[in-house]
């Protein structure tokens, strides 16, 4: 019983870090009002109960014990499959439809991204969409029954891949690919206990990414390039960040994991575009492998459309809105859209509302312009 205690005094153990979970409460300083009026002891009860010793280990070992005993998980959102895959329950959703957006809403966004590329285009700059795999869309059988509906409704990704091909927009869709490629491969492209693509799914649709560019583009520019794999049971990067959200003691589930050694030959033929890649959680995979150091001139990332993340600010603490971010894309080559299907309601965070007002000033856009 005085363990706890000890451990908050003299911290002789270094506890590892709870993932997604609050920092503790600050410590309150006593005020005879804040005494009479109770918020004092409220306040001090909870910074002395988040900051007491092992809580770190407690809550882990009490995570475990309702998982093993229960089957219970203290991440809501996160779901255990038939093959002790996870899952996201939003992302569930996503993949039966039901948070579709409707065919006019995608058709309007669809069509200013038809225009901005146009007008990009004629800027000497390109723009494509790129839609990244989803779990759900890769391993359906593997979803729990429960979650199951008995009819399956129009998805987000279907319409916006139907809409893309039909206005001829330039677009990649890894998701539809990936699905393809799963019973074909023997190297792991989407983790059990991860929420993105492997890291061998991450260089894999990376390479596609530079060949699509070439071909678009008339360049050459350098490609990942590896001669071997190591292949273990222990995740690196993000292949088990779905997990490390349940803060548990022990791994749900074990697979083998390809991470390709890698090297990115050049010569003095070669271009590296500057890059500006509009997304989600994805792409910031490709930046810590250092995909885009090695293949871009320059690049920029801009999270959500809220968070400025380059080579000068890796931290992604600047805001886009706080950038000069039309002067931005006068000064790239290429402006590359990325989000996973569960984020498609969500689509280019207001980045292709603003872009389209920005090149068509008072012009209104979308399926009633002309």
């Amino acid at each position: 019983m005085l363990m706890p205690l000890a451990q908050r005094c003299f911290h002789f153990v270094t506890s590892k870090e709870l993932v997604w979970v609050p920092a503790g409460a600050p410590d309150v300083d006593f005020s005879w009002t804040n005494w009479w009026s109770g918020a004092f002891q409220e306040k001090k009860d909870s910074f002395l109960n988040d900051g007491m010793g092992f809580r770190p280990d407690l809550i882990r070992l009490n995570n475990q014990m309702d998982y093993m005993l229960f089957r219970k998980l203290h991440n809501t959102d996160v779901v255990v499959g038939t093959n002790n895959s996870l899952y996201m329950g939003s992302y569930i959703r996503g993949y039966f439809g039901r948070d579709y957006s409707g065919y006019g809403a995608i058709l309007d966004k669809m069509t200013k991204v038809k225009a901005l590329s146009d007008t990009l285009a004629r800027l000497g700059k390109s723009l494509i969409l790129v839609y990244t795999p989803a779990k759900e869309f890769l391993y359906p059988e593997n979803i729990p029954q429960q979650f199951v509906p008995k009819l399956r409704g129009t998805t987000n990704h279907a319409t916006f891949a139907h809409i893309g091909d039909s206005l001829e927009i330039n677009q990649i869709d890894f998701n539809s690919w990936f699905t393809a490629l799963k019973d074909t491969t023997n190297e792991c492209l989407y983790p059990k206990r991860g929420t993105h693509w492997s890291v061998y799914g991450a260089y894999l649709a990376g390479d596609s990414l530079i060949r699509y560019l070439e071909r678009l583009k008339n360049i050459r520019m350098p490609h990942p390039v590896w001669t071997k794999i190591e292949r273990t049971e222990k995740p690196r990067y993000s292949d088990d960040d779905l997990e490390k959200t349940l803060n548990l003691m022990y791994p749900i589930s074990s697979e083998t994991l390809s991470y390709p050694i890698v090297t990115y030959p050049e010569d003095c033929g070669m271009t590296k575009p500057k890059v500006i890649y509009v997304g989600d959680s994805f792409t910031l995979l490709w930046r810590d492998l250092g995909f885009m150091d090695h293949t871009n001139a320059d690049y920029a990332i801009w999270l959500w459309f809220r968070l400025l993340c380059d080579r000068q600010n890796p931290n992604a603490d600047i805001k886009v809105q706080d950038t000069d971010w039309i002067g931005a894309i006068g000064g790239a080559d290429c402006i590359v859209i990325m989000y996973t299907s569960f984020n498609f309601p969500v689509f280019g965070n207001g980045f292709i509302e603003k872009a389209y007002d920005h090149y068509y000033p008072g012009i209104k856009g979308g399926v009633d312009s002309k």
